[in-house]
C-alpha cells in the first residue's frame, strides 16, 4: 500500500464535516475512514506542479488580474450598452511557450475570467489555446489577444513556474 498523503486526507475529512454541517468525534472519525477508504480505492494521482511559488510574482499576476477584470468589465459593459450594433467577433489561436498542462489551464482561465473572452479548446501538446473575443472590431484584434495572452502566460510562468535555471525544459517546450 502506497503513503497516504495526509494533506489530502485531511482536506477530505474537512468536506465531510462541512457537507454533515456538525463536528463530532463520531463524524471526525467516519471522515477519516472514509477518506481513506476513498483514497485506496481510488489513488490520487501524483502531483503536477513542479514549480515554485514565488510570492511577490503571484502578487503581481493577481493585482494584474484585478486590474484586467475591472477594465474589461467596463469594456464589456459599455458594448451592451452602446446605441450602435454588437461588434463582430472572433476565435483566435494564441500559440504559448509552455506545455505544463496545469500551468497553461491557469493561464487560459485567468484570460478566461476577463470578460470579453471565451476559452474554447486547449492543445497542451501543441501548446496552443483557442479564444471566443467578444469585440473583433479592429483590424489588429488577433494580435493584440495574442500579446496580451502571453503577456499574461509570463507572468504566470514568473509566479508558478520553475527556477528560470532549474526544470526549464521540463515545464517550457
Amino acid at each position: 500500500m502506497k503513503r497516504v498523503p495526509w494533506t489530502l486526507l485531511i482536506a477530505v475529512t474537512v468536506v465531510w464535516l462541512l457537507l454533515w454541517g456538525d463536528v463530532t468525534p463520531l463524524l471526525v472519525v467516519g471522515g477519516l475512514l472514509i477518506g481513506l477508504l476513498t483514497m485506496v480505492v481510488f489513488p490520487p494521482p501524483p502531483p503536477m506542479f513542479t514549480g515554485r511559488i514565488h510570492p511577490w510574482r503571484l502578487i503581481v499576476l493577481l493585482v494584474r488580474f484585478v486590474v484586467d477584470l475591472v477594465v474589461a468589465s467596463f469594456q464589456v459593459a459599455w458594448i451592451a450598452v452602446r446605441p450602435q450594433r454588437a461588434p463582430m467577433s472572433a476565435v483566435v489561436r494564441v500559440d504559448l511557450q509552455c506545455r505544463s498542462e496545469l500551468l497553461m489551464t491557469i493561464t487560459s482561465e485567468l484570460v478566461s475570467l476577463v470578460p470579453g473572452s471565451l476559452l474554447i479548446d486547449i492543445d497542451p501538446r501543441r501548446g496552443r489555446i483557442w479564444l471566443h473575443v467578444l469585440d473583433a472590431s479592429r483590424p489588429d484584434t488577433a494580435e493584440r489577444v495574442r500579446a496580451q495572452v502571453q503577456a499574461q502566460e509570463q507572468r504566470v510562468l514568473a509566479a508558478l513556474g520553475p527556477d528560470r535555471g532549474k526544470a526549464k525544459k521540463e515545464e517550457v517546450a
